[in-house]
């Protein structure tokens, strides 16, 4: 299967243009097949041959969960379309399938052999998750970590040995990857006194800061951004009401009612100041329909949608953003 940032087409064979064509959708896991979609495609005016696009009907199969909240992968199947047979209702696997490239589309990368984490600058923040996606069918991934250490072999010459010295070691810790082009996820939590981490080509420094993002980038890849500047949090209230009934014997007739009420949280985050090079790569964040907000302080991940941005330039030429989000999810109180 085509990763899903390229148009996938496929071919029906065109037994009568007047008459829709029956196609199935189905994706292969261990052998068994599970129906993504059954449905009609009609020959659209102007064109010769009955062609179909999927990209919406098997895009949530490609999706990598955020497995730390429970969500599990989805491993990278095997994608069939087949079409039904005019009048015996049987089905024959359609072969015919091209694959092309939307505007937003790198045609200089390729997922077999390159990383999908295009990270924006290679900074963490303490206790957050690290992703590392990629096209690769091991089961374990390795994420390196360095780390300080109490080396309680060698001391100062404190009279009470009091003050150990502290020293630095290097931990591999490999992390289950569950399938082809998956998403393992470190747990920085686990690393209270990590510095770096290494994972595939990718390396971070570990600095302090309460928020990080979770994105899915332009290559469908999971990436994540420590938030370094100020972070300023906005809660609405929108009350709903309805009029009732003028009735001084019930609680609930007493005319207007305030049925339910509906916090809304809105942030506004401002990244620290990003080279050119690092500006470039924030159309991956920007432009992703899939974020998540982690406040690793409180342990509390919620699911973002962006409603906007701006950035200015700075003398030296370092801009930086401010991102305005909102929570995902009303808060509802009846």
């Amino acid at each position: 299967m085509t990763p899903i940032w390229k148009d996938y087409d496929v071919l029906l064979d065109l037994y009568s243009p007047a008459s829709p064509l029956a196609f199935m959708v189905e994706a292969e896991r261990d052998g068994l097949y599970q129906t993504l979609y059954y449905g009609h495609n009609y020959l659209r005016p102007g064109d010769a041959v009955n062609t179909v696009r999927i990209n919406d009907i098997v895009a949530t199969e490609l999706t990598r969960g955020l497995s730390f909240l429970g969500e599990t992968d989805n491993p990278f199947v095997e994608i069939l379309v087949s079409q039904e047979e005019p009048g015996d209702g049987s089905f024959h696997n359609v072969v015919q399938e091209d694959f092309y490239a939307d505007w937003s589309y790198d045609p200089d990368f390729n997922y077999l052999t390159d990383a999908l984490n295009v990270p924006i600058c290679p900074l963490l923040v303490p206790g957050q998750m690290v992703p590392h996606t990629f096209h690769n069918d091991v089961l374990n991934v390795p994420f390196s970590i360095t780390q300080s250490t109490e080396d309680t072999g060698q001391y100062n010459d404190d009279f009470n040995l009091d003050f150990a010295i502290l020293g630095e070691e290097t931990v591999i810790e490999h992390i289950p990857n569950g399938g082809a082009f998956q998403t393992a996820w470190l747990d920085l939590g686990d690393y209270p006194t990590a510095s770096a981490v290494v994972t595939g080509p990718n390396s971070y420094k570990v600095v302090c800061g309460q928020y990080a993002i979770y994105y899915v980038n332009a290559y469908g890849g999971w990436d994540t951004m420590a938030i370094l500047g100020k972070v300023k949090r906005e809660d609405g209230v929108t009350h709903h009401t309805t009029d009732q009934l003028y009735k001084n014997t019930k609680t609930s007739n007493r005319g207007r009612v305030n049925y339910v009420n509906e916090l809304t949280t809105k942030f506004t985050f401002y990244t620290h100041y990003l080279t050119n090079e690092q500006s470039a790569r924030m159309h991956h964040l920007l432009n992703s329909p899939t974020v998540y907000l982690h406040d690793v302080a409180k342990g509390h991940v919620w699911p973002i949608v962006l409603t906007g941005n701006s950035n200015e330039r700075k003398q030296n030429g370092l801009q930086q953003y401010a991102i305005e989000a909102e929570l995902a999810q009303n808060r509802i109180r009846r």
